[in-house]
């Protein structure tokens, strides 16, 4: 059974399977230390990679014209603009490193047991074989500018409980989504907005016949704690993956009262720019402009939702003024 974390960079929220970070723009780099495979060890890199490119699909995964066993580094440029370094760490011991233009920083712990080295393998897997009883861990490197970490549960035997632990800015928490991962926030001064700067994407894990299996994540302090269930009708090796993304997207969260106050002004906006005055969200300056048409009736009918079963509504914005969809949710 494998298992897989994936880091990427997403608005604000940081996502998990086994462990995972997301964003908006990014540059990205994954730096692994030259491993000189041959024989033997060189096959099982090889046979452990391919097992982890069957379950992930490597159409996201960014390919490196390094050679096998060579540092990989790469990067990545994601619609949003902003750069983000991720590098992979030289054993299964190390951190997952994600870093922004800006100097902020997100880690994720690998759950390895041994200093076992990472070496590029198959398309652009980084692997780090039996880098704990009966399992494989590996990492990835993704198109949009994420970053995956995959364990790969060989047979029965395999450990089913996978830590993650998280190194997270000042001032950032991990606060569950509703969706079974997580978001990383900062709560700005004054209390709103509430920016989001990741994300921990809800784990997934499959056997080997493509089956999905069981698994969540729950936090233990500043750990991510990955559950895989397997049974006696699992097909080994079992993947699952955590995926981390970095990103900067301002979540803009109206209270209850909010909400009702607003409502009917909502409900009859006839077009996107109608609604930037009166909700004074001023990053939405060129967002609120486009919102039109099927668009502005999900804004409307999300808002009308909320406004009915009293429930707060979240409107994420890209600092490049995209919008990027409205929720409402329990509060």
């Amino acid at each position: 059974m494998q298992t897989s974390t994936t880091i990427r960079r997403k608005s604000s929220r940081l996502t998990a399977a086994t462990v995972a970070v997301t964003a908006a723009a990014a540059l990205l780099a994954s730096a692994i230390p030259a491993n000189a495979q041959t024989g033997t060890s060189w096959r099982n890199a090889e046979h452990a990679a391919a097992v982890v490119e069957k379950a992930t699909g490597t159409a996201d995964v960014a390919s490196s014209a390094a050679a096998p066993g060579a540092p990989l580094t790469r990067t990545v440029t994601t619609s949003g603009g902003r750069a983000v370094t991720v590098t992979a760490p030289d054993t299964a011991t190390g951190t997952l490193k994600a870093a922004t233009d800006t100097g902020a920083s997100l880690g994720l712990t690998l759950p390895g047991a041994k200093d076992v080295e990472g070496v590029k393998a198959g398309v652009g897997t980084v692997v780090y074989p039996d880098a704990a009883p009966r399992t494989d861990v590996a990492v990835q490197s993704t198109t949009d500018g994420g970053a995956r970490t995959l364990v790969t549960l060989k047979d029965a035997k395999a450990p089913t409980s996978q830590r993650f632990k998280l190194d997270l800015p000042a001032g950032v928490k991990a606060v569950g989504n509703g969706e079974g991962g997580y978001d990383l926030i900062r709560q700005t001064q004054g209390g709103e907005p509430v920016l989001v700067v990741g994300s921990i994407d809800a784990p997934w894990a499959k056997d080997a016949n493509g089956k999905k299996v069981s698994t969540a994540y729950r936090l233990d302090g500043n750990s991510l704690i990955q559950t895989i269930e397997t049974n006696e009708t699992t097909a080994f090796p079992v993947v699952a993956d955590p995926t981390v993304s970095y990103g900067w997207n301002v979540y803009y969260r109206f209270s209850k009262a909010e909400v009702k106050k607003y409502a009917s002004k909502v409900k009859y906006a006839a077009g996107g720019a109608a609604l930037c005055g009166f909700l004074g969200v001023p990053a939405a300056a060129v967002a609120c402009g486009v919102i039109a048409g099927g668009t502005l009736s999900h804004f409307q009918g999300v808002w009308s939702s909320a406004a009915t079963y009293n429930k707060c509504v979240e409107v994420k914005i890209g600092y490049t003024g995209i919008y990027g969809g409205a929720k409402n949710y329990k509060c």
